[in-house]
């Protein structure tokens, strides 16, 4: 089994633009420097690669971000509230796509699995992942390798 180098930031980054762009018709901003992410509940979703490198994608944002992403990549009504199940497929089929676009960078011979969502109060340390921008509001993406 040939071994492939773990996605680094610039990759994920590269892959998050690409899906917010095409999507949710919005940029994917980096979060400002120096300023701390704040988030109290939300949603975390997660999809594992397997094969020349095995780890897993984790995507976590806030529960108003999880409703908007939803919202924009729906196109409904804003004022609109949306069934909980919507909201954890919308939240799950962006990180699936930005996971078939990591796998497909990364090259070798990789599956990807089906993207897994649940609830969380826990966000992931800002400096362990990428943060970024939604509508004002983090969204953190973290690369997770299995452990050795």
């Amino acid at each position: 089994m040939t071994r492939v180098a773990a996605p680094d930031e610039a990759l994920v980054h590269a892959a998050i633009e690409q899906v917010w762009g095409s999507m949710l018709f919005s940029a994917a901003e980096p979060w400002p420097a120096g300023v701390a992410p704040e988030f109290e509940t939300g949603l975390q979703a997660q999809i594992e690669l397997r094969g020349d490198w095995n780890g897993r994608l984790v995507l976590t944002c806030d529960s108003g971000v999880a409703a908007q992403i939803a919202i924009a990549m729906l196109g409904v009504d804003p004022d609109e509230a949306l069934p909980e199940d919507d909201v954890h497929d919308a939240v799950g089929e962006v990180l699936n796509i930005v996971g078939g676009s990591v796998k497909g960078a990364l090259g070798g011979v990789l599956a990807l699995g089906l993207p897994g969502v649940s609830e969380t109060s826990a966000s992931p340390a800002s400096d362990e992942c990428l943060v970024v921008a939604w509508r004002g509001a983090p969204v953190f993406v973290q690369v997770v390798p299995d452990a050795a």
